[in-house]
């Protein structure tokens, strides 16, 4: 299977939409109690109207293509370091920075390279940019395969994230 990573077009929308709703249809099955599945129709005018925009110039969004069809997308900003860096004691806000704000792929395509593709393809753009780290993060619960899928391209785990309903 031949993947093409490329930035998006106005026709990715449908494919995309695909892909953010298998990525839903997971969350709400593992955690219905957090997350549900948005309507179709709503995810595929969201795309319509985002793919019309401009992209900040800190940003990039790629999609991947298989066989001539958007199948899976990345979405990442660039940092620049925090003014205040000098007092703050967490390092990383002293560095220009990516994050990896989303990724998604149908589930059709998963587990073939096409998630890979895509992060390798945000890291060399930030590379690029002149970024000394990326990061991102996950639902443990709802994307369980997400935390191995980022260990094998080298992320470590960083923090936990508390929540509590009240």
């Amino acid at each position: 299977m031949g993947v093409v990573v490329r930035p998006p077009r106005p026709e990715d929308a449908e494919g995309l939409a695909c892909a953010a709703r298998d990525l839903s249809e997971q969350y709400a099955e593992l955690e219905p109690d957090r997350f549900h599945v948005p309507a179709l129709e709503a995810q595929l005018a969201w795309y319509e109207q985002a793919l019309a925009k401009p992209l900040p110039d800190n940003s990039i969004w790629l999609v991947a293509e298989v066989d001539g069809q958007a199948v899976g997308e990345a979405q990442a900003q660039l940092y620049e370091p925090a003014e205040n860096a000098a007092v703050q004691p967490q390092l990383d806000v002293g560095r220009r920075r990516v994050y990896l704000n989303y990724l998604a792929v149908q589930a059709a395509h998963r587990s073939h390279g096409v998630g890979g593709r895509l992060l390798e393809a945000v890291e060399e753009w930030s590379r690029e940019n002149g970024a000394e780290l990326i990061a991102t993060d996950t639902n443990l619960r709802s994307n369980v395969g997400a935390v191995e899928f980022y260990e094998r391209h080298g992320y470590e785990r960083q923090a936990v994230v508390l929540r509590k309903r009240l």
